[in-house]
């Protein structure tokens, strides 16, 4: 016997309910949010032809990934442990969309996601060397050149002009329409501090990236990127990348939620902070822990360290850095804060991108005014694979013999001892940048002193670094002081050194004795690519540089109090003719007499003479 049920429309509508509300949770418990792929793309025909490839996503806990394309195969595929990532290991074939599909193993459902293969740019990285200028710049503080981009809805670090640690506005369209700028100055190369999106607070520097494969709305786009490489190539100018491969501000999703343990050293909730003795790394009597401190310590207290002795977290960053270089066609690499990440994951790093363009510059940044220390990273013993490291140690050995009168015999003594390093006149040289107090300041705007500091700068080894505003005598402090906006980047200040006509008598001075500086590197390259010489005359220190064409350039710097005639037959072998000046005293007259071979110099002055070989 059956029993009727009797159904009203309010128990139907009750059950109906219940089933969609229980197929509704099934549906959802198989969904799959995919937030982004790092790196977006890749490109056939490279030496890097493997790529392992990181998906962001809310659960991929019961999901296996497949494809049927033919632009790549994938080797090796699986969740990370916690669900949040799912890694591919892929090994690239040719040009088209990679299609991946995720597939929920209970359901069946799919979900898909297009992996771009493109065709390589032919375009490959041009060399860096001492015939260069490098002109270094915070594009926040240059200029403004799109003032659409100074709002950014829902930014944790808005424009603050008043703030010291504020925003200003800069970005990239502002470096691209003073470009002509740059290039009148004579300069080769830029390097800009890092361009990565840095959605945290007081982040207008670039070193806090919050996501590292997308460019800072402030300072524009991609494409913007893009436009002022090119735009510098048609130049002349090549660009250098900045890289930062030791942190990660602790916002960013691998910090917060890392793919794997060991990514990161310690935790938002329990680390060390860095103590930045590089002794410590250095020291190779020292205890384990002791020299694993500066390494594995949070930079700053706060920035997330990144492991480089885990070889997944390396492989993450040489994918990184190619990724950048393919997309942009940048000529280099400056790596920051080099001697806090380990050198053995640093020196793989350096490897591969090598192998990719053996053209390549990379600077390692190791903020140690000690020499020694300095060469422990850039000697014959360590392969490291840098092209070149920031030589602090050399600002600091002008600054003494300029500024607090270092004895010209000692000056003389420490750059004897240049064997300490690799290569020499591969090293980056300067008097100030954007973490030290700006040499202009240093000496109290003295012209005289001003200029001798950079005629030794240019006319000594090494490749030559220009801070934004060095070539017109900009004052600063220590950071943030070191770092105002460009006078003329922005409508609100008070003149615009851009133009000749606003700039005042003292600045254009020191404007155009830069210029004079790269313009001699410019006609004549040749002087800088064999090692210059020097030698010691009572208080009078000279360097010589001569080229294959018998042309030489003769620097003099008098560090005494009185004026000093004295020989230079050691450093001019043959018979030459003065061609010009190229720095002179600013007050009093100095001469050569290329017969005798004897150079007289002004007391606390420096000159720079071009002789031509007879």
């Amino acid at each position: 016997m059956y029993h009727m049920m009797k159904f009203n429309k309010r128990t139907f509508f009750r059950i109906l309910s219940g089933i969609l509300g229980t197929w509704l949770l099934a549906a959802l418990s198989f969904a799959l949010e995919i937030r982004k792929i790092e790196p977006p793309n890749w490109w056939a025909g490279m030496e890097h032809d493997t790529v392992s490839i990181l998906v962001y996503g809310d659960d991929f806990s019961g999901w296996e990934a497949g494809s049927r394309s033919r632009s790549a195969k994938i080797l090796e595929a699986g969740v990370r442990p916690g669900g949040r990532y799912y890694s591919l290991t892929l090994k690239i074939k040719r040009p088209g969309n990679f299609r991946i599909f995720f597939r929920n193993t209970q359901s069946g459902v799919k979900k898909e996601k297009v992996f771009p293969v493109y065709r390589r740019d032919p375009v490959s990285p041009q060399g860096i060397d001492a015939r260069d200028v490098v002109y270094l710049l915070m594009p926040d503080r240059f200029a403004d050149g799109d003032t659409v981009n100074n709002t950014v809805p829902g930014h944790r670090d808005p424009v603050r002009r008043d703030h010291r640690w504020g925003r200003r506005g800069g970005d990239l369209q502002g470096v691209i329409d003073h470009l002509d700028y740059l290039d009148t100055l004579g300069i080769t190369a830029l390097w800009m501090t890092p361009v990565y999106e840095n959605d945290y607070i007081n982040c207008y520097h670039g070193y806090t990236p919050t996501n590292t494969y997308k460019t800072d709305p402030f300072l524009g786009t991609m494409d913007t990127y893009k436009a002022l490489v090119n735009a510098c190539r048609e130049r002349g100018i090549k660009v250098i990348h900045d890289h930062i491969v030791n942190h990660i501000a602790p916002t960013h999703p691998l910090a917060q939620d890392p793919p794997a343990p060991g990514w990161i050293n310690g935790s938002i909730d329990d680390h060390e902070d860095c103590n930045y003795r590089i002794m410590d790394v250095t020291d190779i009597y020292g205890p384990r822990a002791q020299r694993e401190r500066p390494v594995k310590g949070w930079f700053a207290g706060y920035l997330a360290d990144m492991n480089l002795q885990n070889p997944e977290v390396v492989d993450y960053w040489i994918t990184h850095a190619i990724w950048w270089i393919e997309m942009t066609g940048v000529d280099g690499i400056r790596q920051d804060t080099y001697a806090y990440s380990d050198l053995q994951g640093l020196s793989r790093w350096a490897a591969a991108l090598k192998r990719e363009y053996p053209e390549l510059f990379i600077v390692g940044e190791i903020m140690d005014f000690d020499r020694t220390r300095l060469a422990y990273f850039f000697n014959e013993k360590q392969e490291n694979h840098l092209s070149s490291v920031a030589d602090f140690p050399f600002s600091s050995l002008i600054y003494q013999l300029i500024v607090e009168d270092l004895p010209a015999e000692e000056f003389h003594r420490e750059v004897a001892n240049d064997f300490i390093y690799r290569d020499p006149d591969m090293m980056l040289t300067f008097m100030d940048n954007h973490d030290m107090q700006r040499f202009y300041t240093a000496v109290d705007g003295n012209l005289r002193d001003y200029l001798n500091a950079y005629a030794l700068l240019f006319s000594m080894r090494g490749i030559p670094q220009v801070y934004y505003g060095n070539e017109i005598g900009m004052p600063g402090g220590h950071d943030p002081d070191n770092r105002r906006e460009f006078p003329g980047g922005f409508p609100y200040t008070a003149y615009n050194a851009f133009q000749r006509s606003e700039r005042s008598e003292k600045a254009n001075r020191i404007f155009d004795q830069f210029r004079a500086f790269t313009s001699l590197r410019k006609r004549f390259p040749g002087l800088y690519l064999q090692p210059m010489r020097h030698m010691l005359q009572e208080d009078v220190y000279l360097v010589s540089r001569c080229d294959r064409e018998g042309n030489v350039l003769l620097t003099a710097y008098n560090s005494s109090e009185e004026d000093r005639e004295v020989s230079c037959a050691a450093l001019l072998k043959g018979r030459y003719v003065f061609t010009e000046t190229v720095k002179g005293p600013l007050k009093t007259t100095a001469n050569i007499d290329t017969e005798a071979r004897r150079i007289l110099v002004p007391a606390k002055e420096s000159v720079m003479f071009l002789l031509k070989e007879k």
